[in-house]
């Protein structure tokens, strides 16, 4: 059953197999014959999770303990073994020290997977990703243009470093304004995702390195910037940020293996 799917990055011929296929979303389905489409309706996708959510409820044949088993998995697979400041543990940490009504602006790479799986919410409209044709620099304009919208919430960035080369002249705007935004540049020397993919497909590493992160500057135009290099300096740096009134930058300086290692499929 495919909710709202888009179809722009992965079509269903790509990985859906055999499988009969209920697609309910803004659009039909654009598919090819060989997907078994057993109903395709196309509507307002508000109102048809709303008419989802008055079907009754029915049993199964998956039983708890499996279900729960299958989380419990889930979880172990996103957070391999790291000897160092892995993504995992920075997602983990930001994840505590937000309320449930904080937003969260993440940009495009290896880290948009770990974050768009692993990332929980209690709240609607409180997680930002771009989907579809996905192009890195959208976290930081994201997320400053969510704190213009609720300048009252706490409004936190999430970008790559490479995310980062491309946008960071948007701290200049942040504070000539004063939005009180956290950036924290996953910063671990690479193109992660396409290191990733270049991986599993066999192929040889080509303008993947962005090379050996250097150490990080008292300040990025006028926004004081912290580095981290474990979970407890990350942590702190987090206190730092949400408490200094005015836009800021921190750097987590993470292994990139951990992206090689997590299943994401």
């Amino acid at each position: 059953m495919a909710v709202g799917f888009d179809p722009i990055e992965i079509n269903y011929e790509e990985w859906v197999g055999g499988a009969p296929v209920i697609h309910l979303s803004t659009e039909a389905a654009d598919a090819g014959p060989e997907v078994r489409i057993v109903l395709d309706r196309a509507g307002d996708l508000d109102a048809i999770i709303s008419r989802m959510g008055e079907i009754p409820p029915v049993s199964n044949d998956w039983p708890a303990a499996e279900l729960e088993a299958h989380r419990k998995g889930l979880e172990r697979a996103l957070r391999p073994e790291c000897a160092g400041l892995a993504p995992h543990h920075v997602i983990d940490l930001l994840r505590k020290k937000l309320s449930a009504d904080a937003i969260l602006a993440y940009d495009v790479g290896a880290h948009t997977h770990q974050i768009a799986t692993q990332w929980r919410t209690d709240v609607p409209w409180t997680c930002l990703a771009t989907n579809g044709w996905s192009s890195m620099g959208y976290g930081m304009p994201a997320a400053y243009a969510a704190k213009l919208i609720h300048p009252d919430r706490t409004v936190v960035a999430v970008v790559g470093d490479g995310c980062f080369q491309m946008t960071a002249g948007e701290l200049a705007m942040a504070r000539r304004i004063g939005l009180r935004v956290p950036v924290i540049v996953l910063n671990d020397g690479w193109l992660g995702l396409m290191k990733v993919k270049q991986e599993r497909k066999g192929y040889g590493l080509s303008g993947v390195r962005l090379g050996a992160p250097p150490e990080s500057p008292a300040h990025y135009f006028g926004a004081p910037c912290r580095p981290a290099k474990n979970e407890k300096e990350f942590d702190a740096a987090i206190d730092w940020a949400l408490n200094l009134g005015e836009p800021s930058v921190i750097e987590a300086f993470i292994d990139v293996e951990p992206y090689s290692e997590t299943v994401f499929d």
